[in-house]
């Protein structure tokens, strides 16, 4: 009875912790389930308004000399100042950069700046013509080529429309100019004399800087006979006979009086004014630009030694020495519109020099157009620097040989062999 009872209690306990095992896994805690991380929405970045361009004006370099500085407070300087202003309203997004440089210097300048600084070349340049063609055979300057057809118009004097050239090529665009002339006294003669016969026949007494030496009145005269100062092989060549026809004049109005012996020191275009205008002499030979700038008498052209009328010119041109390509067209326009005819008469005038332009004359003083319009058409650029730098000092010289008393023949001889 008791062996019974325990293997059915035995029996029991098993059954129970079978049941036990198998119920495990159903009242053991749940294990968590991993809740999926929340992600977050990313949020759009503002959007900043993005910074204002500020766009750089396109420059354009402009040179000048300071006798045509723009900021001088003078008349011309003036009418230059409001007509560039005119032009930068004229076109938005362009600055003209103005800088003044020195006129004698400007070559060294220019050539400075191309080494060291090429892009702050100037797009245009304001050059004498002297400078001009220096700077145009140093490779500074682009020519005109293509890029304006405006010295083919017709309204420019012959010789102005030549300051603007080297060897054929366009290098400059004239806006002003200058020419020797005869200033004398008003009513001394009854009509303009045609000839220096009629000067040497008359009363009249005769002032130029005679010790100049650049002595560009005898250079005037001996060019007259239309002869060259180079020869085709580029070398200085002048004429005796043609000397001695230059010389026998001077002889013969020293002679008269008519060239009076106490001129023999004047250097300078202000000394003859001066001596003039304190009535030691009727006529003076001299630049327009010194007369004008004190006008006290009326002006004849240069009469030639023989026929006609003869006179050497000189001017200033606007030219093209930027690198930047671009800015050529808008160079060019800004020379055409500081060159327009009715601006120019008005500058020009304001300036003390002459245009160079027939229509911007026509807008002068009625009794000064005549007589310049004569002056400007027998007009003649100055021969090349070089050449002026060895036939001045040889005329000069011989010039104060005559005032010496010698004879015309002997002073040509010598001078021939000088040449040599």
């Amino acid at each position: 009875m008791t062996s019974r009872f325990w293997r059915i209690a035995s029996l029991t306990l098993t059954l129970l912790l079978a049941g036990c095992a198998s119920l495990a896994p159903l009242l053991s805690p749940p294990t968590p389930v991993p809740s999926p991380q929340a992600t977050a929405t990313p949020q759009a970045t503002p959007t900043l308004p993005a910074p204002a361009v500020t766009s750089q004006p396109r420059l354009l370099r402009v040179w000048l000399p300071a006798r045509f500085d723009p900021n001088s407070g003078a008349p011309s300087a003036e009418l230059l100042k409001a007509r560039l202003q005119t032009f930068e309203a004229e076109h938005p997004g362009i600055k003209l950069d103005v800088r003044i440089k020195s006129e004698t210097d400007i070559l060294r300048t220019l050539s400075l700046t191309n080494n060291a600084a090429p892009a702050a070349m100037p797009d245009l340049i304001a050059l004498s013509y002297w400078n001009m063609q220096k700077a145009a055979s140093a490779g500074f300057l682009h020519p005109l080529e293509g890029l304006t057809s405006l010295l083919q118009d017709p309204d420019w004097y012959a010789f102005a429309r030549e300051l603007g050239h080297l060897k054929n090529v366009e290098y400059g665009i004239p806006f002003a100019s200058d020419v020797l002339v005869i200033v004398h006294r008003r009513g001394l003669f009854d009509a303009p004399p045609a000839s220096w016969d009629d000067v040497l026949v008359s009363t009249a007494s005769l002032t130029f800087p005679a010790s100049d030496p650049q002595a560009l009145f005898p250079l005037s005269l001996y060019l007259s006979n239309n002869l060259p100062l180079v020869d085709e092989q580029g070398a200085l060549t002048l004429d005796e006979g043609a000397l001695i026809r230059l010389f026998t004049f001077y002889r013969q109005a020293l002679d008269r009086g008519t060239i009076p012996l106490s001129i023999r020191d004047q250097q300078t275009d202000a000394q003859s004014l001066q001596f003039y205008q304190a009535g030691q002499s009727n006529l003076a030979v001299v630049w327009l630009s010194s007369a004008l700038q004190t006008p006290d008498g009326n002006y004849l052209p240069l009469p030639a030694l023989e026929n006609g009328y003869y006179t050497l010119g000189d001017g200033w041109v606007w030219a093209l020495a930027g690198s930047n390509i671009e800015n050529q067209p808008l160079a060019v326009e800004l020379a055409s519109y500081l060159v327009e005819s009715s601006f120019m008469s008005q500058w020009t005038r304001a300036a003390g020099v002459l245009p160079a332009r027939p229509q911007a004359l026509n807008e002068w003083d009625v009794e000064l157009r005549a007589p310049l319009h004569e002056a400007l058409q027998s007009a003649h650029p100055l021969p090349p620097e070089d050449a002026v730098s060895v036939m001045g000092p040889l005329l000069q010289k011989a010039l104060m040989r005559l005032f010496n008393g010698e004879q015309p023949e002997a002073v040509a001889r010598s001078v021939m062999e000088e040449l040599k």
